[in-house]
């Protein structure tokens, strides 16, 4: 006799719960998915002890008939989809058929429903079988709870996490989902209080602040585009307030919360030197795809997705992200806090340890050391480099002000009659050369060198593979290579920039490659420029003169992102005449 059985439906349900249902916050997915699919307005969902005891969630939806309700808890039934052709045209967040039927398999689960407000119909199951159920008064819509999660299987249930770990897991995704439908109302309880509500306004904006808090609404910026087979609105952020981590930016696709590692990439490089080092921008993003274009059905999870021609649409969002940033002002203005204010409040030109010989000292600016763009590139040879390009626009990025002072040799005050204004002159400085410097390496006709003595390069197999198939992006950036033997290539042409060491930069590219899969040029000449503009710009605690400053600041006007350095720290912040005024009680608060 063999010894293969088919599983008892219970069985297949219970493995199937092991794919779908990993934790209180998966619950909490299909159940307000499936309220999103019945057209609802809003959502109310109910929490206890992180979702492990209790996961309520309250719909105003179509309802279900008593015939539904039942059939909702058969394994593989569903509403969503009904032929093969229906897949590949998925138009709702629900269609596997098999959430219900696995989360009852794990639990206590009741459905209570009603399409007309008055009488409505329960179903209610235990470990995955029937307990009862019977016609129930109820209000027009959904109610699913979900009590005593993995009861019936302590292995699952010892491991998982505290319950407020477990609710920010929950949370995290609520956040997300109430972004991706910014009309509906979301509601949520946690052990009967209320921790999170929206408007349903509609607004981006609004979304952003129930999110994120008020600072992060006054910083959003929206920008719209249409492409071949795609509509898109990004609702970004401004890069003065930035995260620890990637978690922040958000990819909503046909109304559904997804992942993809490229698109995330995309806006991180559409953020490049807006944001520091190690930090990440907040940006929502809005795509409407063609369902003919998207395969929602990778992962049980639904949250992974391939889209067709993803790499046109990555290389297209990080640029529609740049161009946003650049039409926006990103000086940052500080608000002095009360504390502050304290400690001015109680200084004295009579008090004691008012330093007057301090206080009136004048700054004296050392008229002859080099000028910062008379300053040699830290290479070789001086790269012969244009100003900047104007900006397209007549209006200028940074307001009109005077120059007034410095302080430490590093910082450069103006004013206007908006306020105060501190410049570093290093970051400054910095992005000046920055863009002259990219600029040239996107030069098609960059100048290169030809070598007398063509340097020979070994590879492995593997590296040979990837230097043949790329061996016309070497060129677009002004390396020419001839293979001379099946992992040997002679370099008979390099850019002038890369005169010092071609061989680290050819290794350097090869890498990039096998990690990538293909030459990154943009993040290669971004790479390049933030080391050169580092080391070639003036530094602090070093005093220029007043023709200087005023080249700097009109070069700094010209760039296309005079607000931060390559290495997205501020080259200006903003004091408001307001806040100076404050400091000192002229005005009240």
């Amino acid at each position: 006799m063999g010894i293969i059985q088919r599983m008892s439906p219970h069985l297949a349900n219970m493995i199937a719960a092991g794919e779908v249902v990993e934790r209180p916050m998966s619950v909490v997915k299909e159940l307000v998915e499936n309220a999103i699919d019945a057209k609802c307005s809003s959502i109310k969902i109910y929490l206890e002890n992180g979702g492990l005891d209790l996961i309520k969630v309250i719909d105003d939806g179509v309802g279900m008939d008593s015939d539904d309700i039942c059939m909702a808890f058969m394994p593989h039934a569903t509403s969503k989809i009904k032929t093969e052709y229906d897949l590949f045209r998925i138009n709702t967040l629900g269609f596997r058929g098999e959430a219900i039927a696995s989360i009852a398999s794990v639990s206590l689960m009741q459905i209570i429903s009603s399409q007309n407000g008055t009488s409505g119909y329960q179903c209610t199951y235990k470990s995955g079988v029937k307990e009862n159920e019977g016609v129930i008064q109820s209000n027009k819509g959904t109610t699913v709870s979900v009590s005593n999660l993995f009861f019936n299987t302590p292995a699952r249930l010892k491991y998982m996490k505290s319950a407020k770990s477990e609710l920010a897991s929950v949370m995290f995704y609520l956040d997300r989902i109430a972004m991706a439908h910014p009309n509906l109302r979301f509601t949520v309880y946690s052990d009967n209080k209320m921790i999170f509500q929206t408007s349903g306004s509609k607004s981006y904006k609004t979304l952003i602040g129930e999110v994120y808090g008020v600072e992060a609404a006054k910083n959003t910026l929206e920008h719209s585009y249409v492409a071949d087979g795609y509509k898109a609105k990004l609702v970004l952020v401004k890069p003065s307030i930035y995260r620890s981590n990637k978690l922040e930016i958000t990819l909503i696709c046909n109304g559904r919360f997804v992942k993809n590692f490229n698109v995330t990439n995309a806006v991180i490089e559409g953020y490049s030197t807006y944001v520091p080092i190690g930090k990440y921008p907040i940006a929502v993003l809005y795509f409407d795809i063609d369902p003919l274009l998207v395969d929602v059905n990778v992962h049980p999870s639904k949250t992974e997705i391939k889209i067709s021609d993803e790499e046109l649409l990555v290389e297209r969002l990080a640029i529609e992200v740049r161009k946003c940033l650049e039409d926006a002002n990103h000086i940052i203005q500080r608000e002095i806090e009360k504390p502050i204010f304290d400690k001015f409040q109680k200084l004295s030109i009579f008090d004691e340890s008012f330093d007057e010989e301090i206080a009136s000292k004048p700054i004296i600016l050392e008229e002859n050391k080099p000028s910062y763009n008379e300053r040699p590139l830290a290479l070789n040879k001086p790269i012969d480099v244009d100003e900047p390009k104007p900006i397209a626009k007549e209006a200028r990025k940074l307001p009109y002000m005077e120059y007034v002072g410095s302080v430490f040799g590093t910082y450069l005050i103006f004013q206007n009659d908006d306020g105060m204004y501190l410049m570093d002159q290093h970051a400054a400085a910095e992005r000046v050369n920055y863009e002259k410097i990219y600029e040239l390496l996107n030069n098609p006709n960059q100048p290169t060198t030809s070598l007398l003595v063509p340097v020979m390069l070994s590879f492995t197999k593997q590296e040979a593979l990837y230097v043949e198939e790329n061996l016309s992006k070497f060129l677009e950036i002004g390396f020419a290579l001839d293979q001379v033997g099946t992992s040997d290539y002679a370099v008979r042409e390099i850019p002038l920039w890369a005169k010092d060491n071609s061989d680290a930069i050819i290794y350097d590219i090869i890498s990039m490659m096998i990690q990538n899969k293909k030459i990154d040029i943009m993040y290669f000449r971004d790479s390049i420029a933030k080391q050169i503009s580092c080391k070639a710009s003036i530094k602090a605690n070093h005093r220029i003169n007043n023709d200087e400053i005023q080249a700097l600041l009109e070069n700094l006007n010209k760039c296309s992102n005079p607000y931060t350095c390559p290495h997205g720290r501020p080259t200006i912040i903003k004091l408001s005449l307001n806040d100076i005024e404050k400091m000192f009680e002229r005005i009240q608060s």
